[in-house]
């Protein structure tokens, strides 16, 4: 049979209803609860697009969180850990795997960070061109604003919001774009300093709504005297369960990480 099948074939027979999918945000340490259930919501709702999965959803900040989600890991055929983070820093690559590895013997295949998937570049830009439509504008007429996480860990997380910024201006004009980090220089005050009320609009490039998209970023912007419309995070997009789910379809259960 796996001779005769395709490629496409076999990720078929591959994935099945004992594939157990964890999608792990980092979530909030002050206030676990409310962040925690909306990853068990997202994961229903990717649930829904990708049947065959079993879809859970976890956090690292909720105690127990993550280890209730991999409990059955152990019977699944396979299992598979969706980074929900925008880039592939410490929490990614050594923490995540460090509490995972102690909560399970499984074999686990981890996938590619939200902020690394090729389609949040996309998104962001049809969100942009939406809000700048809101305020009678075109993107050319429009300064973006890109606030990001930045870490004193390593250049991760920088990087990754650098490259998505790159990709942002390979597909589109602007009239001008900035990106400014929560934790690094340039800040997102000194990004957003001196800008057109009537044209500029901030992205925050964030999984989840917790205390930097929710406090820090608009005490930066005010200290910049920012006026500009500031916007919900990239990951509370209504397209974010598909993108998940379709990364979750195309990734092979048994290859190796």
């Amino acid at each position: 049979q796996r001779a005769q099948a395709t490629d496409r074939d076999w990720l078929e027979i591959c994935v099945t209803e004992t594939t157990l999918a964890v999608i792990v945000a980092h979530g909030s340490p002050s206030d676990p609860d409310p962040l925690d259930r909306e990853l068990k919501e997202l994961a229903e709702r990717v649930g829904d697009l990708a049947p065959g999965l079993r879809v859970v959803g976890a956090t690292l900040a909720k105690p127990g969180s993550l280890e209730a989600a991999l409990e059955d890991s152990e019977a699944a055929s396979a299992t598979l850990v969706y980074p929900f983070f925008m880039s592939k820093g410490w929490f990614v690559s050594k923490e995540l795997r460090r509490r995972v590895s102690a909560a399970t013997k499984a074999e686990v295949h981890y996938l590619e960070p939200f902020g690394l998937d090729d389609e949040v570049t996309s998104l962001c830009i049809q969100r942009v061109s939406q809000a700048a439509a809101q305020l009678g504008q075109t993107l050319r007429t429009t300064v973006l604003v890109l606030a990001a996480h930045g870490s004193q860990r390593g250049p991760a997380s920088a990087n990754a919001a650098r490259a998505i910024k790159d990709r942002i201006a390979a597909a589109a004009e602007f009239q001008d774009m900035r990106l400014g980090f929560v934790e690094e220089e340039p800040t997102i005050t000194e990004a957003a300093t001196d800008l057109n009320a009537a044209t500029a609009v901030c992205l925050p490039l964030f999984a989840t709504s917790a205390g930097h998209v929710l406090e820090d970023i608009p005490e930066q912007l005010a200290q910049a005297g920012f006026k500009g419309r500031l916007m919900a995070p990239i990951g509370e997009d209504e397209q974010v369960p598909r993108i998940i789910a379709n990364a979750l379809r195309e990734s092979h259960p048994f290859s190796v990480s």
